[in-house]
């Protein structure tokens, strides 16, 4: 049996995980007693969208016990703060109820949607009710400044040191020294420090403002030779605050990761830490760039952005682990080095009711590139791959990449995920190394060896991944067997907007997960072991497997078989978090 360790252990960013559902709670007719909850912190995203709403300009507000009888109505939106809320009558818009129970009469009409925070609804039934309804049993923590509401958790700690300014104009200002990105062998922990600011210019206007200095503690320690970087932003945002429109420009130096997979960035970091393992690879970006985002609502929006900048190999360093520290890193693969004009065009819609346990939904985020690059060096760098240069180092070159995720409850305790992705060259010349895809071990395949669908990277050092293409389906099935252990401090919000985060002091669960991947990476071209750029592989020439595990919320503990007849191998691993 191979048997292969992802980190896991802690975690610094951290979210509520728990795989009881707890949206949708509807009950009709008289209420019966139910056992008490533990107390938790909400979901951020649940958070914020409380907030906005509450906050909204022309939200209707009101506190304590409120009726709407049937012979009246409300025009727009309606929030009300406790409780409880009696509706009989007619709603013209959306209606939230914050830390009260919701009870409808026979007849009452809403137009939009329903959610009650801290709380449940009764006799939804007897209610005509055009939106969705959702219902959350932990409550909101907060407190009043001026009019509105601030989220203001009960126990708070956050990798970070803030120095914050707020003001009743809605103005805010601060400093931020926080723990950034992802521990990794190029850079060793990031560290990140500076000020920001979110200004309000005049009517829905507003300026947000932020600039980062970043010190890469793998390298020099002293302030005149040490490794720095750097990421500033300016954008202009007109409109709400949940449909908008933002102007903006970027300028930074950053060390950015090849591939979005394996492995979410914390995985990462943590086995690179604890295990010396970093299954990622690094190049380095500096430049600028002009970008817009539409964003239509919560749900939904746009981006385009022109990026001038300049992409480099990067070395490896020798930071710091927690076990094997005397091993070699693996080599960090040479890049396609040059100056590079990026167009790209960015779409990203969610419905999911939790970013980081979802339970329903739909998540989808996709990228179309344009990439010009220009003063292509040849790569110098012993023994690795650099194949793929071109004569007047230029290259123009168009790729594509989406992932689609769908989340749906089949039971009280079932679940169906399913997720299709993948991407690569689109037109033109060939892909830089930069932005070449391989599959394997860790994720998405977990059952084959580290990048085995790489395309001939393992005759290279470093292993890189050198497929113009990928897809990649994966299904699981997931079902809570009942387990909820650890201290209610452990359940605090630990601050962050990632979409992905982790709870490393609380166990819930655990879900029993079967789960089958599907998958293949290859090369396009009209030689022999490749496929033309017209046509897809024959679906029996992608690898599959299937698998068994058990998540605890914090750790997943996962057995995976790969369907081939000539491996029979049994991969074992331990992720941190969902798999997707």
């Amino acid at each position: 049996m191979r048997s292969l360790l992802i980190a896991a252990l802690l975690a610094v960013t951290a979210v509520p995980s728990w795989a009881q559902d707890t949206t949708i709670i509807i009950r009709s007719g008289r209420r019966t007693a139910q056992r008490e909850l533990p107390v938790r912190e909400l979901p951020k995203d649940v958070v914020d969208e409380v907030i906005r709403f509450y906050n909204g300009e022309h939200t209707v507000r009101s506190s304590g016990r409120t009726h709407i009888p049937a012979a009246r109505g409300v025009d727009g939106d309606v929030a009300v703060l406790g409780g409880p809320v009696t509706i009989g009558g007619h709603i013209s818009g959306s209606l939230m109820v914050v830390n009260g129970d919701l009870t409808f009469e026979p007849g009452a009409v809403v137009s939009g949607d329903v959610t009650v925070v801290g709380g449940s609804i009764v006799a939804a039934d007897r209610a005509a009710i055009a939106g969705e309804i959702r219902s959350y049993r932990d409550p909101l923590r907060y407190r009043r400044l001026g009019e509105d509401i601030v989220y203001s958790p009960r126990r708070q700690f956050r990798p970070s040191w803030l120095i914050r300014g707020d003001d009743l104009s809605g103005n805010r200002t601060g400093f931020t020294v926080s723990l950034g990105g992802i521990y990794n062998r190029v850079e060793g922990l990031p560290l990140v420090f500076g000020p920001d600011a979110d200004l309000r210019l005049a009517g829905d206007a507003r300026l947000q403002v932020d600039a980062r200095g970043i010190f890469r503690t793998a390298g020099d320690w002293s302030l005149q030779r040490g490794d720095f970087g750097f990421r500033t932003r300016a954008e202009l945002v007109l409109g709400g605050r949940q449909s908008n429109l933002g102007l903006g420009v970027r300028a930074y130096d950053l060390v950015n990761s090849i591939e979005p997979w394996p492995l979410k960035d914390f995985e990462v970091g943590w086995s690179a830490f604890l295990f010396h393992r970093d299954y990622r690879d690094y190049f380095s970006r500096r430049g600028a760039s002009l970008f817009a985002t539409l964003r239509v609502s919560p749900r939904f929006s746009a981006t385009a952005e022109g990026r001038s900048e300049r992409q480099g190999s990067i070395a490896a360093q020798d930071p710091f682990t927690v076990f094997r520290s005397g091993d070699e890193w693996r080599v960090n693969p040479a890049i396609t080095d040059g100056h590079y004009h990026v167009l790209t065009g960015s779409v990203r819609f969610d419905t999911r009711n939790d970013k980081s346990t979802p339970t329903a939904g739909l998540f989808l985020t996709g990228e179309w590139e344009l990439g010009e690059g220009t003063g292509i060096a040849p790569c110098t760098t012993p023994g690795t791959a650099c194949f793929g240069s071109w004569f007047d180092g230029q290259a123009t070159y168009q790729r594509i990449f989406f992932d689609l995720r769908s989340y749906s409850r089949l039971s009280p305790s079932g679940r169906l995920n399913l997720r299709f992705a993948g991407g690569g060259w689109l037109g033109g010349d060939p892909l830089p190394l930069q932005r070449r895809l391989a599959l394997g071990y860790p994720d998405p395949l977990p059952g084959y060896g580290y990048r085995e669908l790489g395309c001939g990277g393992e005759q290279y050092a470093g292993h890189p991944a050198l497929c113009d293409r990928a897809l990649i389906a994966q299904a699981e099935f997931r079902t809570h067997l009942g387990l909820d252990i650890g201290p209610d401090w452990a359940t605090g919000d630990l601050g962050g907007d990632d979409v992905d985060r982790y709870e490393p002091f609380h166990v819930s669960g655990p879900d029993l997960v079967v789960f089958a991947d599907a998958g293949r990476a290859w090369r396009v071209g009209d030689v022999s072991g490749t496929i033309p750029s017209n046509r897809l592989p024959a679906f029996n020439t992608f690898k599959t497997d299937v698998g068994v595990g058990l998540d605890f919320g914090p750790i997943g503990l996962y057995l995976a078989k790969p369907l081939d007849r000539n491996i029979q191998d049994v991969t074992f691993s331990v992720r941190m978090g969902r798999r997707f």
